[in-house]
């Protein structure tokens, strides 16, 4: 009974597997035709369309320049023969013959009219030069610069000293009021100065004790305009000192030691070539195995000369 089941079974598998095949079969038989169509179409709109114009590929061919008969006679051209002047023959200038009556004269410029433009900047210009003038010319009137030459005077404010005596001992003394002589030669540069001084100043002291001390120094000057006639003055002196010490029973001791100043003070220039300056200096001088050192306070007096 089983056996004719499984029979019919098979029967029908296959009957229904006969019928999928055909189909797709069937399907891929209608792709074919379609693809086949397709291509016949295009192929002949290609055929159908004009044919292709051939190009020319025949390359040009060189063309060789030829260069034009040159002609050497026939750039020659003849140039005049031009004499050159001799050096010694006379030139002639020509002079006209000017007439008073050819000479023009030219009129005479309006004056400008106050308060035109003209008019103020003449008056402009002319209160700058008046200014500048002014401005320069007290410097120029009231201060010189050069070499000068000038007296000097002082007052003298020594201090107390002492001296030894040839036993070994120390006399002091104290010092009188002194006085100061001298001279100063220089060289102004403005508002530097360089002077070199001579000068002399002696002190009495206590126990006939006198003092004298002959100076030559170098200095320079520092000045400072303050006004339209007065400076500020500040020197440094180096130079060198003889010292005598006399009276007093002692043995006059004397040698010649290194001396320095310091001086400050101001000035009045009366012109360009006269100065008067009124100044400080406190002097002082190295020691010695026979006396102290020399240092005195001095108030000054001196006028510069310009050479």
């Amino acid at each position: 009974m089983k056996c004719p089941i499984l029979i019919l079974n098979l029967l029908f598998a296959s009957v229904f597997t006969s019928d999928a095949s055909s189909s797709l079969l069937e399907s891929r038989f209608q792709d074919i035709m379609a693809r086949s169509t397709s291509h016949s179409s295009l192929v002949a709109s290609l055929l159908s369309k004009a044919p292709v114009n051939k190009g020319n590929l025949n390359f040009p061919v060189e063309v060789q320049s030829v260069s034009p008969d040159f002609d050497p006679g026939a750039s020659e051209v003849d140039v005049p023969y031009i004499p050159v002047p001799e050096y010694n023959d006379e030139i002639e200038v020509y002079e006209p013959d000017y007439s008073s009556e050819d000479v023009v004269t030219s009129s005479p410029q309006p004056a400008p009219v106050e308060g035109s433009q003209s008019y103020q900047s003449e008056l402009k210009e002319t209160i700058i030069e008046d200014s500048y003038d002014e401005l320069y010319e007290e410097d120029l009137e009231q201060r010189g610069t050069g070499y000068y030459f000038g007296p000097l005077i002082g007052i003298v404010l020594p201090d107390d000293g002492s001296v030894r005596t040839g036993g070994g001992g120390i006399t002091p003394y104290k010092a009188d009021t002194g006085y100061l002589l001298g001279f100063n030669l220089g060289k102004d540069f403005g508002p530097v100065s360089v002077e070199a001084e001579y000068s002399y100043f002696g002190a009495d002291g206590t126990g006939g004790i006198s003092v004298g001390v002959n100076n030559l120094l170098a200095r320079i000057i520092l000045e400072k305009e303050v006004g339209e006639a007065v400076d500020l003055r500040a020197g440094l002196g180096m130079g060198f000192g003889f010292i005598s010490i006399e009276g007093g029973g002692l043995s006059e001791p004397s040698d010649v030691g290194f001396a320095y100043d310091f001086l400050v003070g101001f000035g009045y220039n009366f012109s360009d070539s006269l100065a008067v300056n009124f100044d400080y200096k406190y002097y002082l001088s190295a020691a010695n195995n026979e006396y102290d050192r020399i240092s005195a306070h001095c108030i000054l007096l001196s006028a510069n000369f310009m050479l």
